[in-house]
């Protein structure tokens, strides 16, 4: 009796967590997502990450941001997938949570910050359904 109590406690939410779960689950995209629509639950994490090109001065900033359906949650830089690599691209990554239901744009631009967003040398758009 006691080994099945404890497989029930330890192991079943382990398995069916992610099926039961309210928290808020992580939808991870990249630059293949580019103008493409995703649907996302309202409480819900997207994780967007972009490749930058930092040593040359380009940064990756988020546009016009929807407040009445997005909340940044935190921005980071990670280093380069090959340590070592003197001014190799970086990745930037956003948490950011989904709030109210409805349909909303999340747009960034890569460019230089003393050229401005109208010089930018990339976009990056993602439709977003929110259920």
């Amino acid at each position: 009796m006691r080994l099945h109590s404890l497989f029930l406690f330890l192991v079943v939410p382990l398995v069916l967590g992610p099926y039961f779960s309210h928290g808020a689950e992580t939808v991870a995209v990249d630059k293949t997502f580019n103008g493409r629509e995703i649907k996302v639950m309202s409480g819900r994490i997207i994780q967007v990450q972009l490749e930058e090109a930092g040593a040359a001065g380009y940064v990756w900033e988020i546009q016009d941001l929807d407040a009445a359906h997005f909340e940044v949650v935190s921005v980071r830089t990670e280093p380069p997938d090959k340590p070592g690599l003197v001014g190799g691209p970086v990745k930037k990554v956003w948490l950011i949570r989904v709030k109210e239901k409805g349909y909303a744009d999340l747009q960034f631009f890569h460019y230089r910050p003393w050229e401005g967003k109208d010089k930018a040398a990339n976009t990056f758009r993602l439709k977003v359904r929110i259920l």
